[in-house]
């Protein structure tokens, strides 16, 4: 190791918690390797490991790491896990054929578990007929949003890297840090580049950094990209831009970096012109790019899924085999651990497999419970004894998990929390930011690949990282201080809260809308509304209609076993105070209510104040010129998008809220988040983009028809569950479990900061 790499060790050490990088170079329990001379049980599992070459040879020391500590973890047990790993080659095979074979979908097959592929472009390939068997697929760099929207509610699916939507904010986050003015987005329109697609501009409207549809562009290979970066530094208001690059085939990034030193060469003697520095995402981090990269093409930044430095994982790769830790390395490592962890487990415990307490059963084929199920209750259920990644630690978990007992584990990646729905997307992924600063021969050749450390991010900072939170919320204060920025309107105390509910639907057909509704009610009022601040408009023909002959008076959102939802198996129609019929109203008719003009016929209406806060929740049908319909989905009206900005305009010029959100479910509800962009102290929620339609996907066979969907169930799951999460909180959930549209939040930078704001503005108690 040379002298630069030994320093900058020890000081990670020191920084990053040294003595767990401690426990991971050394093991007392190196004795026995059967349990007193008895014979020793081997359960082999074959799991089939889908790589590149090039990342199969990057990999290979955290792939020896975890099958020796593995072994050595459990070498005192009597019956011991082993994996026997079988290569394919991602980059050659057909692997929509390797995976209907793996799955034993043509035949029997002994493969036990799936890990890869490396690339988001190809899991797809795999993870569809991984659901015909539940074979667990653990995907260690698969970071798609959209693949893991899709399998939100798999139990077979394992995302070891948060999507990203996480790895998007990072990088505008470090845009932020360093100073840029403005940012610009070069992606691969494919399933990879799409996910930053979605969420670059979002990122960048919320840390305030510029940018403009002029610096944004889809690159194919061979592409010249002199007239868009030209386009782009023309848009820039400042001289520093930061180029955000997030290709999926790694081998395109050299010609990125060829045309932004083409670029700053010609631009160099001109000093009003923009500098443009490029930060590479996590698929440049490829160490067969890195090896080839010259020294006279611009390199810049680049962002990678890496170990948390709390744990010691990257400490212990630098230590012993003098580089540092590389993309995805932690994650193959827990992959390895967490199959292993799990049949040992299933060994133990083969009739009883508990998650969240409650034993695994499934409804539809297949019915039996497998590893996936077993690996989901190792890292699901709470207590027990506390593990982490190291061989010492190791023999803790198998020792316990052989006993039938629960571990609380941590891994290489550091604390594995999953989602709270399917414990198989990981919640908190440390990022670090690198500088490339590679050393060449006198020919040009690299003759050593240096990835200098920059930072560490993590959205959360609880593995010593930074806290991409804290970052903003220091850069605000900081912005405040120096430029007497005003982010938050000097609001009055709110005084009291009103709420309008909506569901145009009226036909069997479409019950989740008004069920929706009708769920939506019953929160309000278990936070605190009375019955007459809440506005209730619904048709009110599910319960007692003739197709509801088994559920008479009762009209459901969720039906099942799941103990930890209060909304399963509840009537929500209880108790519920209709106030109007939705086919007695007219379009103009909410703009009265809303402002608080009463009448004969309209005697139930908001009376906010300028210190109301009002809440405002739609669930119907959309189409794609104007939104939400006003009736069902072959209704020929809109309710109209200037309709409702004249509405909101009105009242915020009558100081008739304090405070106001929408909340929308419907087909293209993101046009009215474009409507109402720019209103005071107005935050809107759709469930889908301007362009796209929304799905239900809670179906039930007994009553043949949508309950509900993922954006509305969600929505009242976090609540119910913690009234002050903050909004960007909210939103992440929304966007992660809603499947089949982008969830989208419009108007954040008129509102306040959504990383501070909570729901309890709306949900006071």
């Amino acid at each position: 190791m040379n002298m630069r790499r030994y320093i900058h060790f020890l000081l990670s050490c020191w920084l990053c918690c040294g003595l767990a990088a401690t426990l991971a170079a050394c093991s007392d329990d190196d004795k026995d390797t059967v349990l007193d001379g008895s014979p020793v049980e081997t359960i082999t599992l074959n799991v089939d490991v889908i790589l590149p070459p090039d990342i199969r040879t990057q990999w290979q020391n955290a792939i020896d790491l975890a099958q020796t500590n593995i072994a050595k973890a459990q070498q005192k047990l009597g019956r011991q896990v082993k994996l026997n790993l079988r290569y394919h080659n991602e980059d050659t095979e057909d692997l929509s054929a390797l995976g209907l074979r793996l799955t034993g979908l043509t035949g029997a097959d002994t493969c036990h578990a799936i890990i890869g592929p490396y690339h988001s472009a190809n899991a797809q390939d795999i993870l569809k007929w991984a659901k015909e068997t539940r074979l667990p697929v653990v995907l260690p760099t698969c970071s798609s949003s959209e693949l893991q929207r899709i399998y939100a509610k798999s139990t077979y699916a394992w995302f070891l890297t948060e999507s990203d939507i996480t790895q998007c904010e990072m990088m505008i986050s470090a845009a932020k840090a360093i100073g840029a003015t403005d940012v610009t987005l070069i992606y691969s329109d494919d399933t990879y580049g799409r996910s930053f697609l979605d969420w670059f501009a979002f990122y960048a409207a919320e840390q305030e950094v510029s940018t403009s549809v002029q610096a944004i562009t889809a690159y194919r290979r061979g592409d010249d990209l002199s007239a868009f970066l030209d386009a782009a530094a023309a848009q820039a208001t400042g001289l520093r831009m930061l180029v955000c690059v997030a290709l999926g085939d790694g081998s395109d990034y050299l010609s990125v970096g060829r045309a932004l030193m083409t670029y700053n060469t010609k631009t160099a003697s001109n000093p009003d012109t923009p500098h443009l520095l490029p930060i590479f995402a996590d698929t440049s981090s490829d160490y067969s790019v890195l090896s080839a990269w010259p020294g006279d093409v611009l390199f810049g930044l680049g962002i990678s899924p890496i170990g948390a430095p709390a744990y010691g994982f990257p400490q212990y790769i630098t230590a012993h085999h003098d580089q540092y830790s590389m993309n995805g390395e932690a994650q193959m490592y827990d992959a390895l651990c967490l199959i292993a962890m799990g049949a040992a487990l299933q060994q133990a415990s083969p009739d009883v497999c508990l998650v969240d307490g409650q034993q695994v059963v499934y409804k539809e084929k297949p019915y039996t419970v497998g590893l996936t199920d077993y690996m989901r209750s190792v890292v699901s259920n709470e207590g027990g004894a506390i593990t982490q990644w190291n061989d010492a630690s190791l023999a803790t978990a198998f020792s316990e998990l052989s006993a039938g007992r629960n571990i609380d584990i941590s891994g290489a990646t550091g604390s594995m929390l999953f989602d709270q729905d399917t414990h198989t997307k990981i919640l908190n992924t440390t990022y670090l930011v690198w500088q490339l600063d590679n050393e060449y021969d006198d020919d040009g050749r690299v003759t050593n690949v240096d990835m200098q450390p920059v930072v560490y991010l993590s959205t959360a900072g609880s593995n010593s990282e930074a806290s991409t939170t804290s970052l903003w919320q220091q850069q605000k204060w900081w912005q405040q201080m120096m430029d007497n920025v005003t982010y938050k309107a000097d609001l009055p105390d709110v005084t009291d809260h009103w709420a309008v509910v909506i569901s145009p639907s009226t036909t069997w057909s479409n019950y989740r809308h008004q069920a929706d509704a009708f769920a939506m009610y019953q929160l309000l009022r278990h936070h605190g509304y009375d019955e007459d601040h809440i506005i209730l408009i619904v048709e009110d023909n599910l319960a007692n209609s003739t197709d509801n002959k088994d559920f008479t008076g009762q009209i459901f959102v969720e039906r099942g076993d799941d103990a930890n939802d209060s909304f399963l198996n509840n009537d929500v129609r209880k108790n519920a105070v209709v106030d109007y019929h939705f086919s007695d109203l007219q379009p103009d008719d909410i703009g009265d209510i809303l402002m608080g003009r009463s009448s004969a016929r309209l005697p139930h209406v908001v009376r906010s104040t300028a210190t109301s806060n009002v809440f405002f929740f739609w669930s119907g049908h959309g189409g794609s010129r104007e939104g939400p319909l006003w009736g069902n989905e072959n209704a020929s009206t809109y309710f109209g998008t200037d309709r409702i900005r004249r509405i909101v305009s009105e009242m915020a010029e009558a100081r008739r809220y304090r405070r106001m959100m929408l909340a929308i479910e419907t087909c293209y509800s993101g046009q009215w988040g474009e409507a109402l962009t720019r209103t005071p102290d107005m935050l809107v929620l759709t469930a889908a983009t301007p362009n796209e339609t929304s799905k239900a996907d809670v179906h039930d066979k007994q009553l043949g028809v949508y309950l509900s969907n993922a954006f509305a169930r969600t929505f009242r799951r976090d609540i119910d569950q913690n009234h002050n999460v903050t909004i960007y909180d909210l939103y992440k959930d929304l966007a992660r479990t809603t499947t089949g549209s982008h969830v989208m939040l419009y108007n954040q930078l008129h509102y306040g900061s959504v990383y501070n704001e909570s729901m309890s503005e709306y949900f006071p108690e």
